[in-house]
């Protein structure tokens, strides 16, 4: 008799580990993406050396190299160092606000809303990719399906929110909820642009980032190709440094 009690006991007690475990684990779509912001921008700061090597459908090849600056969730500042986009820069105060800087005509501009959909800097990224730090902010999502590695999630803007992409699948890596596909959908659900990232990589310092990233035109065979050869986080920038004024000064 008493040993029954002690196997139901015994059966009752695994049963609740098990659903804890269960509860521990399980993560909705909006937990995933606010886990995914902070696994990628939750730091004070960061700056990052990338080279970036724009390929065309026949296999021209041309690479410049530029830096982005980053603090908190809002502010970007990227600046190129070499090429004919020398000196050319683009400053994101938010979402909505993006200044760029050319050297050729010496002037700062603001970004236009119905320009945020085209090319940043003859890439296969656009404006709009440029401005957008965070996803939680602005996305809706569903977990499509998830297996031991990863989730895959398919986001819609929020209510208000403005997006040249009306639909993103994004896969996620589970345990470090960094981003490592990301496909921009038509309105039909076709992807029509793909973003892969791999090889991650521990730089001096400590932190970790996918040192390659491949953003392919699947209608076009157009692609670039980022190489992150620099990461460093947490280094004190100033707010000043993210300032029209020094989008043009710091040239």
């Amino acid at each position: 008799m008493a040993r029954g009690r002690w196997r139901v006991a015994w059966l009752v007690l695994m049963v609740g580990l098990s659903a804890a475990s269960r509860s521990v684990g399980a993560q909705t779509a909006a937990e995933i993406l606010e886990r995914m912001d902070r696994a990628i921008s939750g730091y004070q700061d960061q700056r990052m050396d990338v080279a970036m090597t724009v390929v065309d459908a026949g296999g021209s090849r041309k690479t410049y190299e530029f830096t982005i600056w980053q603090k908190g969730t809002k502010k970007r500042l990227v600046r190129f160092h070499s090429g004919e986009m020398k000196g050319m820069s683009t400053l994101v105060e938010d979402r909505d606000r993006v200044y760029v800087y050319l050297p050729a005509f010496r002037k700062v501009r603001r970004v236009a809303p119905h320009s945020m959909n085209q090319t940043f800097a003859g890439s296969d990224f656009t404006n709009e990719d440029m401005a957008g730090i965070t996803w939680a902010d602005a996305w809706n999502g569903v977990i499509e399906r998830e297996d031991g590695e990863a989730w895959w999630l398919l986001c819609t803007p929020k209510p208000g929110m403005s997006s040249s992409s009306p639909k993103v699948r994004l896969k996620v890596q589970k345990g470090t909820f960094y981003q490592s596909m990301v496909e921009y959908l038509d309105q039909e659900g076709r992807p029509v642009r793909r973003m892969e990232s791999s090889q991650l990589k521990t730089f001096p310092g400590g932190a970790e980032r996918y040192s390659r990233v491949v953003l392919a035109d699947l209608r076009t065979g157009h692609r670039t190709e980022l190489e992150v050869r620099d990461f460093q986080v947490n280094q004190g920038l100033p707010d000043s440094a993210f300032s029209q004024r020094e989008l043009e000064w710091g040239r």
